[in-house]
């Protein structure tokens, strides 16, 4: 069995603070909206990690049935009871407070409270920004995960004039990959032959795709005025693009 490893006091005293000691579940549910007695429980059900953001209050009652299995029933989700932290934490914390570094906490809106309106969140990343840095990264997900259906895609131009287009994948047999780039209506920016190659960078980048593998087709359909441009293309293995 793995070693619970104890909060850091002022990570405890964080969660403690935030959730004000009330069940997120039973908020949520209707069940409950005060304070209730519990436990601090670990969304990843692993005893040893400690990080704020892996952290909860919870009820005794439901943390018990957090980290039960079920064979049965389904259980509750790590997802859906982020998403109840998350919603607990913005309802009652409405009213701008900091945490003091001795972990009382403070009403913005006292005679002796400063003026800094930050919010709650933004002192608690300056204070757990290590473990939070992960937020301010790009979300990385799956772009076609529907057959043959195009996504927008939003790309950058050399002149500024940035714009958007449809994109969609089409895996060959022989292991090439055929990215159809297609103009939109309403593109406020550089059309998609004007700064192809910066696009077809980009796309390559952001999925990760073996420009050696590549098959570029671009395709306009803007209302009545439909044309098939002639820039169908393979990038050479050796290509120095």
């Amino acid at each position: 069995m793995v070693a619970r490893k104890r909060p850091a006091k002022d990570i405890e005293t964080s969660v403690l603070v935030l959730s004000k000691r009330r069940c997120c579940l039973c908020y949520c549910w209707g069940e409950h909206k005060g304070r209730r007695k519990g436990q601090i429980a670990h969304l990843n059900r692993k005893r040893n990690d400690s990080r704020f953001d892996n952290l909860v209050w919870l009820c005794v009652e439901h943390h018990d049935e957090y980290d039960s299995r079920t064979s049965q029933s389904k259980g509750i989700t790590p997802g859906e009871l982020r998403e109840h932290r998350s919603q607990l934490y913005k309802e009652i914390n409405s009213k701008p407070t900091i945490l003091a570094a001795e972990g009382a906490v403070e009403d913005l809106t006292s005679e002796s409270s400063s003026e800094d309106e930050t919010s709650v969140y933004v002192k608690v990343y300056e204070r757990f920004e290590d473990e939070l840095k992960y937020t301010s990264k790009p979300w990385r997900f799956p772009l076609w995960q529907v057959a043959d259906q195009p996504e927008l895609f939003a790309y950058k131009a050399g002149n500024r004039a940035d714009g958007i287009c449809l994109i969609e994948r089409i895996n060959l047999p022989d292991d090439r990959i055929v990215v159809v780039c297609i103009q939109v209506p309403g593109n406020p920016g550089n059309s998609i032959t004007n700064c192809v190659e910066e696009l077809c960078f980009q796309v390559c980048r952001r999925f990760e795709i073996d420009v050696s593998r590549l098959v570029w087709l671009e395709n306009y359909d803007l209302g009545s005025r439909r044309m098939l441009d002639d820039h169908i293309f393979s990038v050479p293995p050796k290509s120095t693009f």
